[in-house]
């Protein structure tokens, strides 16, 4: 797994001050650029952890990422709207792919944990619960637990049957239509997955700063 690109590269496009329309506005989003630049200082750092990842890294990379979409989120919001107009990122839509991705494995591993129920695309109607991350399931375990107790969550959807696919960790929890929460289910995960989705926002915000380099005042009024 690459390390992410920091943001020492951005040009002049995003800090023109006048693109922000208050004084207020530009110094909130300098704010949100050092944000995001030690969250990815942070995420960096972290690889190093991630072959035998705690719980603990497995909640500090999701809230490191978090941080990075609501910042990005958040500068596009204190933009002037009329000089945001005209900015199409072409890649988009793999962007809203991977946010929708994210925020269902953020709201079933830090937010909602007992009660994700808004991310169906990804297995998460409100049945399965996750109570355990875990690095590694014990190989009793894996030897006679079933298939069909094994999913796989990620960037592509969710997937049944998932014993033998591989992942970085493992949320374990229980299901409620499948057997009245008697036996242990394990949904399957990969950092890369989330990475990627820190590597959309970062290029977003390259392609952002590009387009506002192109755009001159007196164009806009």
């Amino acid at each position: 797994m690459e390390e992410l690109r920091n943001l020492n590269d951005l040009d002049r496009g995003i800090h023109k001050q006048w693109i922000w329309g208050t004084k207020d506005n530009y110094f909130r989003s300098c704010d949100y650029l050092q944000k995001i630049n030690y969250n990815i200082q942070d995420l960096n750092a972290e690889i190093k952890n991630l072959s035998t990842p705690s719980m603990k890294d497995v909640i500090f990379v999701i809230a490191l990422i978090d941080w990075i979409c609501e910042a990005v989120k958040s500068i596009q919001e204190i933009l002037r709207q009329d000089v945001l107009s005209g900015f199409i990122h072409n890649d988009d839509e793999e962007v809203k792919k991977a946010e929708k991705y994210f925020k269902a494995i953020r709201s079933f591993v830090v937010a909602h944990p007992l009660n994700t129920s808004r991310h169906k695309d990804y297995g998460l109607d409100g049945d399965l619960i996750c109570v355990d991350v875990r690095s590694k399931i014990s190989p009793i375990i894996s030897t006679y637990s079933s298939n069909a107790d094994w999913f796989f969550l990620g960037i592509n959807g969710f997937q049944e049957n998932a014993k033998n696919v591989s992942a970085d960790f493992v949320l374990c929890g229980y299901s409620q239509k499948t057997d009245k929460m008697q036996y242990s289910k394990f949904i399957g995960a990969n950092f890369s997955d989330l990475y990627y989705v820190a590597n959309l926002q970062v290029e977003k915000l390259y392609a952002l700063d590009k387009y506002l380099g192109k755009l001159r005042k007196k164009d806009i009024g």
